[in-house]
């Protein structure tokens, strides 16, 4: 039974709604965001989209990150302000047309990865990120979802994974990757003190890069499991601003996770996943959420502290540079890790950034990978990223995001460019292993 729509009619009846959702979620914090807006248009040049159409010759204002929040910042002022009231009193009031709230999919959905870099280029501190998500939210409810997306976030909601993954076929997949990979992964093996929640993406594209975390935490010596139960870390409900989708995907990691009697868990190579684990999870559960997040590269990172795991060799000898995940990096804290990690392991590693919360989104975050409407400004945004591999003179580019690395990977082979992506997870297992 599908959570989230895709309406191809767009009438009064989903004006009204996407008006009043966004009149509701209008908050103190919401308000000071829609106020501080002095129309500088310094975000302009800090989206990837904009830049991406930008350097192609063509300037879209509507790219702007400020912008992306003008309607929701008009509900406002006619709700909330004194001359906006005397307007809607007097019959000058806003007036929205189903084609407003076409327009609104294209600027919420295809055109914003919520990647955050406008909000550390603005001098207001406007969090835009938090204004778009309302806006998606309200699409949501008012049934307007892009279908690609509706279908991925229903699919996880039925099946367990946005790709379709359900318990069965995790099991299948894990054991495969055991054998094939010649690797041990623990099953639902009580009691855990670590538990290891994959993405379906690593899980169904690039399992080298599940095996490589299975060896990591093997060497490491702790004690881990994954869970049949809390066998999926994405949750396409951030993606979608569905609170109700959001809160199922959690609900089973909680009760996956407290069966095993697990204390820490270990996000995967996933950047929205760890944005849901690590932050939103313990609002949303605020008494059962009483475990301890980490990304994977953060534990990695927190063994060879502890001497727990040894880098043995430089495994990278070509010029490699690093592709930050917006969500584990800029908006989750972990820069520093993965850089102490690519000294260890790569003979040649240039960064393309001065400053780490500078980088540039890989273009396909926030859902916009699955989006097929979406694939213009992914594209155009691919050409932004390329600026700072070129800068570097590296073609290849290591992440610690799944998603990032099929969306560059997509975005690279559509363009025709020869750029090799390398998950840091499988230079590490590769690093640690037999001098």
């Amino acid at each position: 039974m599908a959570v989230v729509f895709s309406k191809e009619r767009v009438g009064h009846e989903e004006v009204e709604k996407f008006y009043q959702f966004c009149k509701n979620s209008i908050n103190t914090e919401v308000a000071s965001y829609l106020e501080a807006c002095v129309r500088c248009g310094i975000c302009a040049e800090a989206c990837l989209f904009y830049m991406g159409e930008n350097v192609s010759g063509r300037i879209d204002p509507t790219l702007t990150p400020a912008y992306k929040a003008d309607l929701l910042r008009e509900i406002y002022k006619e709700n909330y302000t004194l001359l906006g009231r005397l307007k809607k009193l007097f019959g000058f009031g806003l007036k929205i047309e189903p084609e407003d709230l076409k327009e609104q999919v294209r600027l919420a959905f295809y055109t914003c990865t919520n990647c955050d870099r406008c909000t550390k280029a603005c001098p207001m501190g406007i969090d835009t990120p938090k204004l778009v998500s309302i806006v998606r939210g309200a699409l949501t409810y008012a049934g307007l979802t892009p279908k690609d997306l509706a279908d991925a976030t229903n699919m996880s909601v039925e099946k367990g994974s946005p790709l379709g993954v359900d318990t069965q076929t995790f099991l299948q997949r894990i054991e495969f990757i055991s054998e094939e990979y010649e690797v041990e992964i623990p099953v639902d093996k009580k009691p855990s003190e670590y538990l290891y929640i994959l993405s379906s993406i690593e899980l169904m594209k690039f399992p080298a890069s599940v095996a490589s975390a299975a060896k990591v935490l093997n060497r490491a010596e702790v004690n881990w499991t994954v869970s049949s139960l809390a066998h999926e870390a994405t949750n396409f409900g951030v993606f979608a601003q569905s609170k109700e989708v959001t809160k199922e995907m959690l609900r089973r990691i909680v009760e996956g996770a407290r069966e095993l009697g697990i204390r820490y868990i270990i996000a995967p190579e996933c950047g929205h996943a760890y944005q849901s684990v690590r932050f939103i999870a313990p609002n949303v559960f605020p008494e059962e959420w009483t475990f301890e997040v980490l990304n994977i590269v953060e534990f990695i990172d927190k063994m060879i502290k502890e001497g727990k795991l040894k880098i043995n060799k430089k495994v990278l000898k070509e010029r490699a540079t690093l592709h930050d995940s917006c969500q584990i990096g800029r908006r989750g804290g972990v820069l520093r890790e993965p850089r102490r990690i690519m000294n260890m392991v790569s003979e040649d590693f240039r960064d393309s950034v001065l400053i780490p919360e500078h980088n540039i989104c890989c273009g396909g975050g926030g859902g916009v990978l699955v989006i097929g409407d979406a694939d213009y400004y992914r594209q155009k945004a691919f050409i932004s990223k390329m600026t700072l591999f070129d800068k570097a003179k590296a073609k290849t580019v290591v992440c610690y995001c799944a998603n990032c690395m099929l969306a560059l990977t997509k975005s690279s082979q559509e363009l025709k460019r020869d750029y090799r992506f390398v998950s840091i997870v499988e230079l590490v297992a590769e690093a640690t292993g037999e001098e």
